[in-house]
């Protein structure tokens, strides 16, 4: 138990992990207390701060220029010549200015995710009404529904403040988001399962076919989607892409799907969708990481080998993640391409060869070896043995993944 407990604490030094959050320098300080340093950027009515940029952050040149010395003016640069220079200061000034306006932007992209990471009475609001909207557009085939449920979920928030907690070290909102996802994840699915139990349909639609077999693809859009909405975030001037990043993700309709196949226990359709949602969660983790990294997005004053042991902490996790799940898709995606590319060249010669008939049905099913393509065709004469069992040795020739063909004939009149 004492090493268990060695470990965990020799890990947590290691990455920097604490369990209060951090404030803008880095340090330990609890929400709602303000530090040294943040006491810089409150306003004062006696300061003058004309010639500041509108955006600029108000700061009390009382503390603010011994940070500013310490900060921006680097140890060549403390010659009398220097210090005598209106230009100097002036040029210093600025850059500082600059500096305490990123480090305020970082904090509040920090404490944005922070609040919205929180599963408060607004959240829970949220992803049952989703779910709800989801579960019957699924069913019913609405594609339009299955939007407006893409809008409300409230889902990639605590997502991308799992990235940031990280990245800034944060034990708490690490925990806070990874709760978030879980109780959104089980209402979601238990919600869809009630409402695919106790609400009777035939079949499944097109909207849910849709959601079980993942590709490659899938895990492109993740990616891309995922970065813009951490770029969203990060910066405010595109921040109103999130709710097409939202509709572009679609968390909770892959989540009803599993509910959906629970339902109605069908594992199959679990599986496919689960598997989606998967890839969705993943990438979106890894985009966050990357995009808040990649702008550093972090506290300060912190290591930046701490910093960056976090965040190829999430990265390569993630990665590991996704090549599990990238692996058996990338063979199963490109064996689909090999496979329609077989059918189409088949259906194609089909139709030169037996112009005086109409193929109204294509199916594959499994074989022992292949698959087995059967062709339904119609017209008003019976085609003979030999003419079909010739046309069939030539359409399976060079094939490898079809390994038989069998022709189905329909008598019609209509011709």
């Amino acid at each position: 138990m004492s090493r268990k407990k060695d470990l965990k604490g020799k890990l947590k030094d290691f990455f920097g992990f604490t369990s209060a959050p951090p404030d803008a320098n880095g340090s330990e300080t609890p929400r709602g207390q303000d530090s040294d340093e943040n006491k810089i950027l409150q306003p004062d009515a006696k300061d003058d701060d004309r010639g500041a940029p509108d955006d600029a952050p108000r700061i009390d040149w009382r503390h603010g220029l011994t940070d500013m010395m310490g900060r921006v003016i680097r140890d060549d640069e403390k010659t009398l010549k220097n210090y005598a220079s209106i230009r100097f200061w002036k040029k210093k000034r600025d850059e500082y200015i600059s500096l305490k306006t990123k480090e305020q932007e970082d904090l509040n992209v920090y404490q944005a995710l922070s609040q919205a990471a929180q599963p408060n009475l607004e959240y829970y609001i949220l992803i049952i009404l989703s779910s709800v909207i989801a579960s019957a557009g699924l069913i019913q085939g609405s594609t339009a529904a299955v939007i407006g449920a893409m809008i409300v979920a409230p889902l990639m928030t605590p997502i991308l403040s799992f990235a940031i907690a990280i990245l800034w070290g944060d034990l708490s909102l690490i925990r806070t988001s990874v709760s978030s996802i879980v109780r959104g994840t089980l209402i979601a699915v238990v919600i869809s399962a009630v409402i695919a139990r106790l609400i009777p349909f035939t079949a499944y639609s097109a909207e849910i076919m849709a959601r079980t077999k993942p590709s490659l693809y899938d895990i492109i859009v993740a990616l891309a989607a995922g970065i813009v909405g951490a770029y969203g975030y990060a910066n405010r001037k595109v921040s109103s892409t999130i709710v097409g990043i939202a509709i572009a993700v679609a968390l909770v309709p892959p989540l009803c799907t599993i509910g959906i196949g629970i339902g109605d226990l069908n594992w199959k359709i679990a599986g496919g969708a689960a598997t989606l949602y998967l890839i969705n969660l993943v990438a979106i983790s890894l985009a966050g990481s990357v995009v808040f990294w990649w702008m550093k997005i972090q506290p300060l004053g912190a290591d930046t080998k701490v910093i960056k042991r976090r965040a190829l902490l999430e990265i390569i996790t993630a990665v590991v993640i996704l090549l599990a799940i990238a692996i058996p898709l990338g063979l199963y995606t490109w064996e689909t391409y090999r496979l329609d590319r077989e059918e189409s060249a088949i259906v194609a010669q089909l139709r030169d060869r037996l112009p005086q008939w109409e193929i109204t049905e294509i199916m594959l099913t499994k074989n022992g070896t292949g698959r087995t393509l059967t062709a339904v065709i119609t017209g008003p004469d019976t085609p003979s043995a030999s003419e079909l069992q010739d046309l069939k040795w030539r359409l399976l020739k060079d094939r490898e993944l079809i390994t038989e063909i069998r022709v189905r004939y329909i008598h019609s009149t209509n011709y």
